[in-house]
């Protein structure tokens, strides 16, 4: 409940514009209430700065993090080499009721699943052609989100991620 009062209600007047159905992901008919109510069961650590920065994903993807291939490999294997391969992050989750974009652990690299190459090539593709936010609408996780989370993932563009990324890793489980 406490979730509700400090992201849910901030957001109403996102939420009163309607549902975010979206040709992006047809076989899913969920309203962005729906999606954020969810969202606060699955994190109740979250905070408004969270939940924005769901919907900043969803809207804009990884371009704003993107400058070449080469220093987008670097920053992955540098997150890669100081994370904690026992976060209880998911492998993989799609952003909001859009899905526009997914949210894919680097413990996949970690544990070898995927390799920097891969994840590099995806999350450059998911950038190509979108807009670059103003960097002041940017925002990191809450402290209080990543000392329950430890999240450590990139954004790909959900077509590309269930192409390239998800046969990947499917087969081997």
């Amino acid at each position: 409940m406490k979730f509700l009062f400090k992201i849910l209600l901030p957001v109403w007047a996102i939420l009163s514009l309607g549902s975010c159905h979206s040709s992006v992901k047809p076989d899913v008919d969920v309203p962005c209430a729906d999606a954020l109510i969810a969202y606060a069961g699955q994190y109740p650590e979250a905070e408004p700065t969270d939940l924005y920065k769901l919907v900043f994903q969803d809207l804009y993807g990884p371009g704003h993090l993107i400058t070449d291939s080469a220093s987008c490999a670097v920053y992955i294997q540098k997150e890669v080499d100081g994370m904690d391969a026992t976060a209880l992050f998911p492998l993989f989750e799609y952003t909001l009721c859009d899905s526009n974009f997914v949210r894919v652990n680097l413990k996949l690299v970690k544990d070898g699943r995927l390799s920097v190459r891969e994840l590099t090539h995806a999350v450059l593709c998911s950038a190509e052609g979108l807009p670059t936010p103003d960097p002041k609408f940017v925002q990191s996780h809450s402290d209080a989100f990543k000392a329950a989370y430890d999240p450590h993932y990139r954004i790909v563009r959900r077509d590309i991620f269930e192409k390239e990324i998800l046969p990947l890793i499917s087969k081997q489980q």
